[in-house]
C-alpha cells in the first residue's frame, strides 16, 4: 500500500506563504502532466481545498474511505485531511486552494458553516443536479476572475469562494452524502467505525473497545478496515489521534502537556515519542513550522 505523505511541492507548489492572493485555482487537466490523472495518497497542512467535478467518475479515498464519485461532485478537504485520487483521463475540473487561516477566519463570522468546514464533505447525485449545475458555473467565474489583475481581485475572489461555500452547505443540508454511502455491509462497517473515531477522536480506545461499541468482534473488525482501506484498524486509530493532536497544536494555544493529557497520554514525554514517531517531528517544532508558515 501506498503510504499517506505529507504534500510539500508535488500537488500544490509551495507552502502557504507562497501562494499569492485570496485563493488559487487550476484544472485537473492543468495538473495532469504531475500525476497522470492519478493522485497518490497525501496531505496538505496550512490549505484546504475544494474540488469541483464536471461529467466524469472519479474513485476517492478520502480519509481512507473509498468513494466511487459521478459528477457533477463537490468535495471539500480541510487540512490534515488524507486523500487520493484517480480520475477519468481527459474529465473537466477544478481545484481551489485556501490557506487554513483564511478558511478559519470565515468559519468563525459564519455560523452556518461551522460545524461542517472542519471535516471532509462529499456533495453529489441526480438530486442535486441543479444546484451542481449552479456550482459549475461558479468555479468558472471563479477561474475567469483568478487570470484578472487589479485591487479588487481578490475580493471578487473571496465573494466567489462564499457563493461556493453556501452551495455546498445547500447540498449538505439537503442530504449529507459524505457519510451516506451504502456499498455494502463491510463499508459500512467502516463507516460506522469512522464515526466513532470522529466522535471520540481525543479518546484512547483500543481496537477491541471500538470493536464491542459495534457488536462485532476485534478480528471481523480488524479484517474488515484492512479490506476496505488498506489500512489497520490500530492504524486509523492512531491516524485519528495524531489528527486530533495536530489540530489542538495549530489551532489552539494550550501547552503541549495539557494536549498530552487531553489526548490521555499518561505524560507529555509519551505524547511527544508518539508523536514523533507517526510525524517525524516533535509537537513544539509541528507547532513552530505551522506558525511560521501562516
Amino acid at each position: 500500500m501506498t503510504q499517506t505523505h505529507l504534500d510539500r511541492e508535488r500537488y500544490v507548489l509551495g507552502d502557504p506563504s507562497d501562494h499569492v492572493g485570496f485563493l488559487n485555482c487550476e484544472r485537473i487537466v492543468e495538473r495532469s502532466h504531475i500525476h497522470g490523472w492519478s493522485v497518490e495518497p497525501h496531505y496538505h497542512e496550512g490549505l484546504a481545498q475544494m474540488f469541483v467535478f464536471g461529467d466524469g467518475r472519479v474513485k476517492g479515498q478520502i480519509d481512507y474511505l473509498s468513494r466511487d464519485i459521478v459528477g457533477p461532485a463537490i468535495v471539500w478537504l480541510p487540512a490534515l485531511c488524507s486523500h487520493a485520487f484517480d480520475y477519468q483521463v481527459g474529465m473537466n475540473g477544478w481545484v481551489i486552494t485556501v490557506p487554513t487561516i483564511d478558511v478559519m477566519r470565515i468559519g468563525k463570522h459564519n455560523v452556518w458553516c461551522q460545524n461542517w468546514i472542519g471535516r471532509p464533505q462529499l456533495v453529489v447525485g441526480a438530486l442535486r443536479r441543479d444546484l451542481l449545475d449552479e456550482t459549475l458555473g461558479l468555479v468558472q467565474q471563479v477561474e475567469k476572475e483568478h487570470k484578472k489583475l487589479g485591487e479588487e481581485r481578490n475580493v471578487a475572489l473571496e465573494s466567489l469562494f462564499m457563493l461556493l461555500l453556501i452551495s455546498l452547505n445547500r447540498g449538505l443540508s439537503a442530504n449529507p452524502d459524505f457519510n451516506d454511502q451504502s456499498s455494502g455491509r463491510q463499508q459500512q462497517l467502516v463507516n460506522r467505525f469512522q464515526t466513532l473515531l470522529e466522535q471520540h477522536e481525543t479518546d484512547k480506545f483500543s481496537v477491541a473497545d471500538y470493536a464491542g461499541m459495534l457488536s462485532v468482534t476485534t478480528t471481523h473488525l480488524s479484517r474488515t478496515v484492512k479490506t476496505v482501506t488498506g489500512k489497520t484498524a490500530g492504524e486509523m486509530i492512531s491516524d485519528r489521534l495524531l489528527l486530533a493532536a495536530k489540530r489542538k497544536l495549530v489551532f489552539s494555544d494550550l501547552p503541549i502537556s495539557e494536549i498530552a493529557y487531553m489526548l490521555e497520554f499518561s505524560s507529555p514525554s509519551y505524547f511527544t515519542r508518539f508523536f514523533s514517531a507517526q510525524a517525524g517531528e516533535t509537537p513544539r517544532q509541528f507547532r513552530t513550522r505551522m506558525r511560521e508558515s501562516s
